[in-house]
């Protein structure tokens, strides 16, 4: 497969890479649902790796206790659990070189992080960009990767 040592070197840097943007998706949705159940539980704070929309949901669902009782709450729930097992999927099909799942992955998190900069939120905004930036060194280490492979 590997004609000498140099390609098998870059070969594995390119995994590592990879995998490293890839595994963002997971860091997303852990930190997501953390966060969800904190400010639905009454807590604060959150991290600003979180999704956005999960954020509007939770803070929708707040506000419409007051008129709903708990039931707002239960449904955000159910939608913010729908939501990071979405990008537990993307992390999952792009750490099975679906390269698709990897790209749309992205995308999706690149129209969240749109929620940050219409809040003017600076530090939301920054973290956002670096995870994009991580994830799509990832994507083209997997790109090169694929086509190293074929070679």
């Amino acid at each position: 497969m590997f004609e000498d040592n140099n390609d098998y070197g870059h070969h594995a840097e390119l995994s590592t890479r990879f995998a490293s943007g890839a595994n963002w998706f997971y860091w997303i949705a852990g930190l997501t649902l953390v966060t969800s159940l904190i400010g639905l539980l009454g807590g604060s704070w959150g991290f600003a790796l979180s999704l956005g929309i999960t954020q509007v949901i939770d803070g929708l669902a707040l506000y419409a206790t007051e008129s709903f009782g708990e039931a707002p709450k239960v449904i955000a729930i159910v939608l913010d659990i729908l939501i990071t097992a979405m990008f537990v999927g993307f992390g999952y099909l792009a750490n099975k070189r679906h390269m698709w799942a990897y790209l749309t992955g992205m995308i999706v998190f690149l129209l969240d992080s749109l929620i940050s900069i219409a809040i003017y939120d600076l530090l939301g905004i920054i973290i956002h960009g670096f995870a994009l930036v991580m994830m799509i060194r990832g994507y083209i280490a997997g790109r090169d990767l694929l086509a190293l492979e074929r070679d």
